[in-house]
């Protein structure tokens, strides 16, 4: 397999294979890269992405210039492909997303006190990569 995308995307009852997987590593879930284009901003090109890869989605999509680590959020950019923004856990030759790991493991990923409190991955941290200043930064929720 040469990239994430090829490995076999499994989309339901995740939860043996998240079990698994915790017990054989000690606590931790391994994540595939997830890049997100902009449009509206040119990529800096720090990344440490291949230069090949800055458009991938294409020019019309825009550069890529942000990476998002364990996101269980979507992309909220026009024309994105379904999945845009979502992490997904790899485990062997198969893959998952970390929104549908945490619907099927809820405490077990974020801790009892935070999923009776959230019922969901409550944070998500990302590096953004701008040649420039973003002249209008929002968060909105």
């Amino acid at each position: 397999m040469s990239t994430v995308n090829q490995l076999k995307t499994i989309t339901t009852n995740t939860q043996s294979k998240v079990e698994a997987q915790l017990s054989a590593t000690g606590g931790l879930l391994r994540l595939a890269p997830n890049w997100v284009p902009r449009s509206f901003l040119q990529p800096g090109l720090r990344l440490k992405l291949h230069p090949d890869d800055t458009y991938a989605y294409g020019a019309n999509r825009g550069g890529i210039d942000e990476r998002w680590f364990a996101s269980t959020t979507e992309a909220a950019n026009e024309g994105r492909v379904p999945d845009e923004g979502l992490s997904y856990v790899v485990v062997g030759k198969e893959r998952f997303t970390l929104r549908q790991a945490v619907a099927d493991c809820g405490a077990t990923l974020v801790g009892k006190t935070n999923w009776n409190k959230y019922k969901r991955w409550p944070v998500y941290s990302k590096l953004s990569d701008n040649m420039g200043p973003n002249p209008h930064p929002m968060q909105q929720r």
